[in-house]
């Protein structure tokens, strides 16, 4: 099937799916990017300790997000989840007119905002289990579900310049806000086309957050997903409280900037997304995504490795081809192997093992940046990104090598 025949392939929810996605996430990455790191690092003069703990409470917050988020949409189902993400988005939005003038109000703001991406979060993870269970069509939906969030870490943050430009870091949330007000457009007309199964609903009804955990003790891919992501995320955790100082001290470019190379990464991951659609869904594996999280790797050391503002655009784009591909697989895989009355809860325990991986380097990245230098640290945290796939791929083949003949048992059972 062609690209073109597998876009005009996606249902009239798919399709109203993506552009939930869209809106519900557009205004987040402006307000991550430039209302709160740019406000903390340009006008606030921030440090590499502030920013640590703005990016800390973002993913400790994000964390419990995802728990509350996941439990609603098992409970309430993905149109009443929904509306609590928006609800929240405005919330958070709302509260950065009143305290964005301080680095304690910016951090109260960061939590708040953690907690609306976390719930929001849930939308890629799940949603489109609610549509399919077919695997090839769940590998339509989900690398066009990426492509479009990653559409909006182009539009997001060249949005989210070009309002500082002409007005404050304030307008940027409202941006956010309005934004996640227009999801609820689509969101009128999408409803799940799939149950869980009655034992399967038996099995998980209590909706309490263990269940989550229980579901992926009992599933070894599961666990090899979440094993596996936590590694490689772990070295990637360094990034976020580092890179806007990576730009101001050793790329020597302007706040503005922060939007151009992050909308790079975006187009680069569009092209990992439409690439994605086009591979036959036999490489819908472990296998695959491993080498997808080793090719991220190399694209952060790229990145990170010269002091040359070019060379860290060409590798964002690496970089974000390489996530274009990840996110998609992971989602998939996770949507095949999780029990559907319980997918809110086990998409969020994946996202909690990623943000604790994420929070981890927190602890130690400003103090290797003071002892090696900013950069000298990403580059160490890149090399770490490369390695984890490696390792995992000798130590863990034979259990690779199950996981592969699972999905393809899946695929042909579907």
């Amino acid at each position: 099937m062609s690209l073109v025949e597998k876009l005009r392939s996606l249902s009239p929810m798919a399709r109203r799916l993506v552009v939930m996605r869209f809106c519900g996430h557009v205004g987040m990455l402006a307000c991550y990017f430039i209302g709160i790191l740019g406000t903390l690092t340009y006008s606030l003069g921030g440090t590499a300790l502030s920013t640590t703990f703005s990016v800390g409470l973002i993913n400790l917050a994000t964390v419990i997000g995802n728990f509350v988020g996941g439990a609603m949409l098992d409970s309430l189902g993905p149109r009443r989840h929904f509306l609590i993400s928006v609800v929240a988005t405005c919330v958070s939005a709302a509260l950065f007119q009143v305290l964005a003038d301080t680095i304690e109000g910016i951090l109260i703001c960061s939590a708040v905002f953690g907690l609306a991406w976390g719930i929001e979060d849930i939308v890629a993870r799940s949603y489109a289990a609610y549509i399919t269970d077919d695997a090839d069509e769940l590998s339509c939906i989900n690398p066009m579900l990426s492509a479009v969030t990653n559409l909006t870490v182009v539009v997001g943050p060249l949005v989210g310049s070009a309002i500082t430009s002409v007005s404050s870091t304030r307008m940027v949330f409202v941006f956010g806000a309005v934004m996640a007000l227009a999801g609820l457009v689509p969101a009128a007309g999408f409803y799940p086309l799939r149950q869980p199964a009655e034992e399967e609903g038996a099995e998980y009804s209590d909706n309490s957050l263990s269940s989550g955990f229980l579901a992926v003790a009992a599933k070894p891919t599961l666990r090899m997903l979440l094993a596996v992501g936590f590694l490689t995320y772990f070295g990637y955790g360094a990034f976020d409280p580092l890179e806007s100082l990576f730009y101001r001290d050793v790329l020597h470019v302007g706040v503005e900037w922060m939007g151009w190379l992050s909308s790079a990464a975006g187009i680069g991951a569009i092209a990992g997304s439409v690439i994605l659609m086009r591979l036959p869904a036999r490489f819908t594996n472990m296998r695959f995504l491993l080498l997808a999280l080793f090719s991220m790797g190399l694209g952060c050391l790229v990145y990170v490795g010269t002091p040359f503002v070019v060379v860290a655009m060409a590798g964002q784009m690496l970089l974000g081809f390489s996530f274009g591909v990840i996110g998609p697989l992971q989602s998939t895989l996770v949507q095949m192997h999780a029990p559907l009355s319980a997918l809110g809860r086990v998409s969020a325990v994946m996202g909690f093992g990623y943000s604790v991986a994420g929070v981890v380097p927190l602890f130690m990245a400003p103090w290797l940046a003071r002892v090696l230098g900013v950069q000298q640290t990403l580059v160490l945290a890149s090399s770490l990104v490369a390695l984890f796939p490696l390792v995992c791929m000798v130590f863990l083949r034979r259990r690779i090598a199950d996981s592969v003949e699972e999905e393809r048992e899946l695929e042909d059972a579907a």
